[in-house]
């Protein structure tokens, strides 16, 4: 009777060498599709100095209406303030005429 040897055929070292390397280039290619996706460093850097270009332009936009509407809540004060005057002035000069009138006239 022959013993079983251990050692694989040449067609087995031939089939398993086949499959690693349909598996090597399978690997290969998915590396491959995974190196076209990534962004390059330097696109990168030019995409963080455009994002930092916006946002300093709309922190300047920001700051500017932030300016105008404190503006124009001072302007809506000194319109509230000259509508007060404009509204009393009359009225205490009248009371003061009037009492002016009557301590005369006695």
């Amino acid at each position: 009777m022959a013993t079983p040897t251990q050692d694989p055929t040449p067609w087995e070292l031939l089939r398993a060498m086949t499959q690693m390397r349909d598996d090597l280039r399978a690997d290969l290619a998915t590396f491959t599709d995974r190196l076209t996706e990534m962004v390059t460093k330097i696109q990168y850097d030019a995409d963080r100095r455009t994002d930092e270009l916006r946002l300093k332009a709309l922190e300047g936009e920001l700051a500017d209406l932030h300016r105008e509407r404190e503006r124009e809540r001072q302007e809506r004060r000194a319109n509230r303030r000259l509508a007060i005057t404009a509204l009393i002035a009359p009225i205490i000069v009248g009371v003061f005429l009037a009492l002016l009138g009557t301590n005369l006239g006695q």
